[in-house]
C-alpha cells in the first residue's frame, strides 16, 4: 500500500485558509442575502475566488485523509494491514528531499 500525502504540506495551512476573513466574510455575506430574502449580485476578484478554491480544497484533503486514517485503523484491527517497506522508504527519501530544497 502507497501512502502519499494529500491535502496541504503544511498541517497550519488548512486551519489558517479556513480562518481565512475573506472566505469568512463571503459566506456571512451570502448568508445575510438568503435570510433577506434579497437578490444581489455580488463581484468577487480573482484574488478572493483563489482563497475561496484553497479553502475548499484545504477542507477536502482535510476530509480525505480523515477517511485515509479510517481506512487503515479499520485494516489493522482486522489485522490486514501490511506495509511495503519499499514504499515507505521512498516517502521517507522524497520527503527528505523536499525538505532540503525548501531550505534553499
Amino acid at each position: 500500500m502507497a501512502i502519499t500525502q494529500k491535502g496541504s504540506a503544511d498541517p497550519e495551512f488548512s486551519q489558517l485558509a479556513q480562518n481565512d476573513k475573506a472566505t469568512q466574510s463571503l459566506h456571512e455575506y451570502d448568508a445575510k442575502v438568503h435570510q433577506g430574502g434579497e437578490s444581489a449580485e455580488v463581484d468577487i476578484s480573482p484574488e478572493a475566488r483563489k482563497v475561496q478554491r484553497v479553502a475548499e480544497l484545504a477542507r477536502t484533503g482535510d476530509q480525505l485523509r480523515a477517511d485515509k486514517v479510517k481506512q487503515i485503523k479499520e485494516q489493522i484491527k482486522a489485522d490486514q494491514y501490511q506495509v511495503d517497506s519499499k514504499e515507505v522508504a521512498k516517502s521517507i527519501a522524497r520527503n527528505e528531499v523536499i525538505g532540503l530544497l525548501a531550505k534553499k
